[in-house]
């Protein structure tokens, strides 16, 4: 095979290095080859080594960087739960006292103060009116039931009212109808917490009365 200038210098040159090297001692040819070692080892430290520390050190960063976040939200998360059920059961047991009262009240007797059939609607509408953070969903009639055979008949007239609003708002509504002059009876309510801090309340209040002509809405 017939070689090129360049490749006959390559090997004359390396042949020359050779000859040197063998004519090191042996404590020179350990440092020759010591300085060899340290050298390569260098070139791939920069090469691969220390690259690859680096972009293993960056991802390990942003694992842990992301692992933070997503401890964050969860805890955020866990305390929004938290705060929604304490809401949810502070307004249940306010509306069960409230209930409670009603009951004993009824129990006792105290009808003579309830409001007429014709006066639920403007009843209703007048109190919402000074609770402007409140908004009515809907506000249906329940009809009329006859209680008993006696003379005269008396009815039950009800509707059922659904409001949405905050906590707050709602329990000053409730009371607001506990304390008025005319009076409503209770017959029923539901609670749902829709998103903090909304809650919605169905409300279902009636009256006794001995007029026949039921609520229309």
């Amino acid at each position: 095979m017939t070689r090129t200038p360049r490749t006959s210098g390559l090997s004359a040159q390396w042949q020359s290095l050779d000859r040197r090297y063998q004519a090191l001692n042996p404590r020179e040819r350990m440092l020759v080859a010591l300085c060899c070692t340290v050298v390569v080892g260098m070139a791939l430290d920069k090469l691969w080594v220390t690259p690859a520390w680096t972009a293993w050190s960056q991802a390990r960063q942003v694992r842990q960087q992301s692992a933070q976040v997503l401890q964050t939200l969860d805890a955020s998360l866990a305390t929004l739960r938290q705060r929604k059920d304490l809401d949810t059961r502070q307004l249940q047991a306010e509306l069960a006292a409230l209930q409670a009262r009603t009951a004993q009240a009824d129990a006792q007797g105290r009808t003579s103060d309830l409001v007429s059939p014709a006066e639920i609607l403007p009843l209703l509408e007048q109190l919402l009116g000074r609770h402007s953070g409140l908004k009515l969903r809907s506000l249906q009639s329940l009809g009329r039931t006859a209680l008993g055979q006696g003379t005269p008949t008396l009815y039950r007239h009800g509707v059922e009212l659904t409001v949405e609003g905050r906590y707050a708002d709602l329990l000053d509504y409730l009371k607001a109808l506990e304390v008025s002059p005319q009076r409503l009876l209770w017959g029923g309510l539901q609670l749902q917490v829709l998103q903090h801090p909304q809650v919605r309340l169905t409300l279902r209040l009636h009256t006794l009365s001995t007029d026949a002509h039921w609520v229309e809405i």
